[in-house]
């Protein structure tokens, strides 16, 4: 849409992009707008901006698009390098207070899942527990770990529930009862999760 023409494999050029996608963001009504609009991208770049062969006479965002009016869309991204695969393991705390209410912070930006509502996510397993009271600790539960792919990534997901007071503040974030929790923009994964989890 953005028609922008320098080359991504540079760090610069990325941090650009991630401007100009921050910008178009909605700022209004967010917990209702915001997963809309998510999810909206995401079934746009996965059914109809595609790399080879994009169906712009379909796409509702085709008038303000700088790559169609150029009539040259498979010309984006520019990438000169080819990303390489690789794996990581994180950590997800799906921590619940004893209402049901499920702990989500809002991840930072740039990065995984920027700017939307996470389980907390940790390095390792023991980096997890240390957030957490003693006496969650002595209850947690481990889940089926889980991979997502990314394109240039596999996420190797390991959730972890715990239940924990009420009052419990240990990672930035805060509560969601199982009405507000849905409203908001969550990864897929996250979502699937929580979804299966309810």
């Amino acid at each position: 849409m953005l028609g922008l023409g320098e080359d991504l494999s540079a760090g610069a050029n990325e941090r650009q992009l991630w401007e100009h996608a921050r910008a178009l963001l909605p700022t209004r009504e967010l917990q209702e707008n915001m997963p809309r609009y998510t999810q909206g991208l995401m079934d746009i770049g996965a059914t109809v901006c595609l790399p080879r062969n994009p169906s712009c006479l379909l796409c509702p965002v085709q008038p303000q698009c700088a790559a169609a009016k150029e009539g040259r869309p498979e010309a984006y991204p520019v990438k000169t390098r080819k990303l390489k695969r690789s794996a990581e393991s994180l950590w997800l705390l799906h921590a619940q207070a004893g209402d049901g209410s499920v702990w989500l912070q809002k991840r930072p930006t740039p990065g995984v899942w920027a700017g939307l509502y996470c389980l907390p996510v940790f390095g390792s397993r023991d980096a997890l527990e240390e957030m957490l009271p003693k006496t969650a600790r002595r209850q947690l539960r481990e889940v089926e770990p889980f991979v997502h792919v990314l394109t240039h990534k596999d996420l190797h997901l390991h959730p972890v529930q715990a239940v924990v007071p009420a009052e419990w503040s240990g990672a930035e974030g805060a509560w969601f009862a199982s009405g507000e929790w849905p409203k908001l923009g969550l990864p897929a994964p996250v979502r699937k999760f929580l979804e299966r989890s309810a």
